[in-house]
């Protein structure tokens, strides 16, 4: 085996499942917050359309059923011209428009009424498991949401004595029987419901329908008006199967066929048919966790990393509606902030770590709102500030759903949102994609042309808020973040997509002239200030340093002068823990290369002091936004690639070993790399688009030797290198000394 191939079989991701019982989530007391319109602290699972939270105690267990498409929609009935009017006119109102709960499952097992509670969120197989012990009886639970298909199973075993099961099937609100816009009922040895998110007179309305079938003893079925029950008695040594399909309108024109036929083929087919669901289950779940991977010797960091991870992928997928704050764990009718796309940070925010994380694929369904959204926006930016180009409200929806009226005096959420269409687009190298996005960034680059005031040889930009109703006067640096931001990308996409080359004049001139970032005293040193006119300096938020993360416009290629601010802005922030702040200003610190042994301090404190049994990280600031804090923080750390170079380990303590394997990089390049004894051992690239490869030397002030799939081929020597690549390339780096010592031996 060649010296190559050995590098490359280290690299190789295992799959080592006695590191997974360390990451899962524990849970030695029924959850306290839920349901609740906000975030809830109880076991999760999910399959990035479906998710189901589980609440109550061990007698009577509740699966809260939530869906990412099951959405209000206040316009349904209004002409095009009536919606028009009516959203041109409602200035700083809610609309209306909310994602709502659909409904529950409720296990009622009163022969375990006292037992100790204990569940496990066991996140390599994406399946919430129980042990309950009564005084006569003992029982064992498996709750899991098929990740290739819309139904939850709850798997039921009696290990001791007998225990009668009630099953209650509920739609809406578990709190009361005013439900609106239903009906249910048992037949074909099933019980389901229907339900309707608007009036069901309404052809478009948003449906769902839920039919649950008892699989493995024979079940009594009883309609009970506002619910369905089914009544089973199991015995010591025999298990059950409660098999729920959950299936909307958008999922399939006749919904309610659908969801009864899930059931019954999986409920109906005997335990082959679950285990063969749960074999397809598993799979995913095992191809979704190989897909990247790091080790770093810190336990509690690394399961908070993974269990980022779970969340995101319980919670979002192709070709499935986006989530909003709380993802599809709704378990109200009334959500705070409507559960909405929140435009000024929270909507963005999940996604982040999915491109370095190299699952990029879970962040393709980002775009739709946006792109539904932009007539919508286009009107807004004519109508209210005479301007060509998009204006965006704080709280959307799918679909061109709008949540509220209220900009808060905010002019960048639009440039917010552009941020991870640009990520998509440079991790992923996929010009498909950039050419379905690109109407919406040139939209995005045309408000900021109009928008942009040239006065005294420099563009400003007035009356733009940093913060929700801040009323600043001139020149938030946020903005002036992402001005430079979508300008630079704009530049370069409209030359790899060969369109507007008559635009480029403009935007180079709006980048050679833009305001400089506003800067004040503080404790003695320079920082940079929120506005040039306006609010200096915040209490909370991490707002005058996201033009370094997420916008990308500073890093460590930026001048000294410039880095030095950026770190003392950080220094003089402590904002290590804070209630918006954790999913960017901890990047933040590290692209400017703030000390990495506080950083990872800092990091690990948040884990152990803000994190919840469900493996969530929560500061109050809305929900899942901060299951990127996490990644990004260590991807960062462990490879940058996002200023057009690939620094290993840039921002990483000298005497920690880490190694991480096939995360993403710029470029559409996979890299695998390990630090030990204070180096850098080898690097492996593979490159998906064939472009070439700038790189910084792993290994200052010596060479490098570069194998190409599998065969030494040239030595690459300077500060900075970049050696082509063809499309499915491997490229292995070893330092030149080791290829000497190596071959000598």
């Amino acid at each position: 085996m060649s010296l190559a191939e050995q590098v490359v079989r280290e690299s190789e991701i295992r799959l080592r499942e006695e590191q997974w019982e360390a990451r899962k989530g524990v849970f030695l007391q029924p959850p306290q917050h839920i349901p609740t319109g906000k975030w809830t602290d109880a076991p999760l699972l999910g399959n990035g359309d479906v998710g189901v939270a589980i609440g109550g105690g061990a007698e009577e267990q509740t699966l809260y059923i939530g869906k990412n498409d099951f959405w209000v929609q206040p316009h349904l009935g209004e002409t095009e011209e009536q919606r028009r009017e009516r959203s041109l006119s409602d200035n700083g109102r809610r609309t209306g428009a909310r994602i709502i709960t659909v409904g529950q499952v409720t296990l009622l097992l009163p022969g375990l009424q006292g037992s100790e509670y204990r569940q496990e969120q066991h996140i390599l197989d994406a399946e919430v498991r129980g042990s309950f012990r009564g005084d006569t009886t003992e029982v064992r639970l498996q709750s899991w949401v098929a990740a290739c298909e819309n139904v939850l199973v709850t798997e039921l075993e009696c290990l001791r004595g007998t225990l009668d099961v009630r099953i209650r099937l509920h739609a809406g609100e578990k709190s009361t029987d005013e439900v609106y816009n239903y009906d249910n009922g048992t037949e074909d040895g099933l019980m389901w419901f229907r339900y309707a998110a608007n009036s069901a007179n309404v052809p478009e309305t948003r449906r769902v329908a839920v039919a649950t079938k008892i699989m493995g003893a024979s079940a009594r079925y009883e309609w009970r008006f506002q619910n369905v029950e089914a009544e089973v008695s199991v015995s010591a040594g025999e298990r059950i199967a409660i098999v729920t399909a959950i299936v909307s309108n958008r999922d399939h024109a006749d919904y309610f066929s659908s969801a009864r036929e899930l059931a019954v083929l999986y409920g109906a087919g005997g335990w082959d048919g679950i285990r063969q669901l749960k074999v397809a289950h598993r799979r995913w779940w095992r191809s979704f966790w190989t897909a990247s991977e790091i080790e770093i010797g810190d336990p509690v960091l690394e399961k908070f990393y993974y269990g980022s991870y779970y969340i995101l992928g319980c919670c979002t997928r192709q070709g499935k509606i986006p989530p909003g704050l709380f993802g599809n764990w709704i378990t109200t009718d009334r959500p705070a902030w409507t559960g909405s796309y929140t435009m000024n940070y929270n909507y963005e925010a999940p996604f982040w770590g999915l491109y370095a994380g190299n699952r990029p694929e879970l962040a393709a369904s980002y775009c739709e709102p946006l792109l539904a959204f932009l007539p919508w926006g286009k009107l807004f930016a004519r109508d209210k500030l005479d301007c060509r180009g998009v204006y965006m409200p704080v709280e959307l929806g799918p679909d061109g759903m709008i949540c509220s009226m209220l900009f808060h005096g905010q002019k960048s959420n639009a440039a917010f949102a552009a941020v991870n269409l640009l990520m998509h687009i440079d991790y992923t190298g996929d010009m498909d994609y950039a050419r379905e996005v690109y109407p919406y960034l040139l939209e995005v680059a045309n408000f900021w042309e109009d928008y942009l005031v040239f006065e005294d040889g420099r563009y400003v930009i007035y009356d733009d808020d940093i913060h929700e109703r801040s009323h600043d006067r001139k020149n938030p640096i946020l903005s002036l973040g992402f001005v430079r931001m979508i300008l630079t990308a704009m530049l370069k996409l409209s030359e790899e997509l060969g369109t507007d080359s008559r635009r480029r004049p403009k935007w180079r001139h709006i980048l050679d002239h833009l305001s400089e970032y506003p800067l004040m005293e503080r404790g003695g040193r320079t920082v940079f200030r929120l506005t040039e006119e306006g609010r200096d300096w915040g209490l909370r938020n991490s707002l005058a340093v996201q033009h370094i993360f997420p916008a990308g416009v500073i890093g460590l290629d930026s001048s000294p002068e410039l880095l030095e601010i950026a770190r003392n802005t950080v220094d003089e922030m402590q904002r290590w823990s804070d209630f918006n702040a954790f999913p960017t200003y901890y990047a933040a610190a590290v692209r400017v290369g703030y000390d990495p042994c506080v950083i990872l301090e800092k990091l690990r404190l948040e884990c152990e002091q803000k994190s919840l049994p469900n493996l969530s990280i929560h500061h109050g600031g809305g929900g899942i936004e901060d299951a990127s804090g996490v990644p990004v923080c260590l991807q960062e750390m462990l490879l940058q690639s996002y200023e057009g170079i690939m620094r290993l380990f840039p921002v990483w303590p000298r005497e920690r070993p880490a190694r991480f394997r096939k995360l993403r990089a710029v470029g559409a390049f996979l890299v695998s790399s390990e630090y030990a004894d204070g180096e850098i051992r080898y690097v492996v690239i593979e490159s998906e688009k064939g472009r070439p490869c700038p790189i910084q030397n792993p290994w200052p002030g010596r060479g490098a030797v570069v194998y190409r799939n599998g065969r030494e081929a040239e030595q690459a020597t300077g500060e900075r290198f970049t050696p082509p690549t063809a499309e499915g390339e491997q490229l292995v780096l070893l330092p030149a000394e080791r290829r000497e010592t190596e071959d000598g031996q």
